[in-house]
């Protein structure tokens, strides 16, 4: 046990399930950027037009459309990572003092 009252494997547990919360929150608009990039670019390199625009603007609409649809599913990500950890804070501060 450490001093702040959590065992190795459950400060291991939060941690894994922060990152695992990180990634799929950040996976629709990750994903979004990199289809839309990767469609441009074939779009470029077949009309050989090498316009910066051409790539940013659509880009942006996505991922705001993206956020949009999926801000209700990210947000409730974080609130159940937000419950889980605080169901954890009275281990991490024994007696309940905060």
């Amino acid at each position: 046990m450490t001093e702040t009252g959590l065992t190795q494997n459950q400060i291991g547990d939060l941690l894994s399930l922060t990152l695992s919360t990180i990634f799929v929150m950040s996976a629709p608009v990750l994903f979004t950027g990199l289809v839309i990039g990767f469609l441009i670019s074939i779009f470029q390199a077949a009309t050989q037009i090498n316009e910066v625009t051409l790539v940013f603007i659509p880009k942006m609409f996505a991922t705001g459309l993206v956020l949009w649809m999926t801000g209700s599913f990210v947000f409730g990500e974080l609130e159940r990572l937000f419950d889980q950890i605080r169901a954890i804070l009275p281990l991490i501060t024994p007696g309940g003092a905060f």
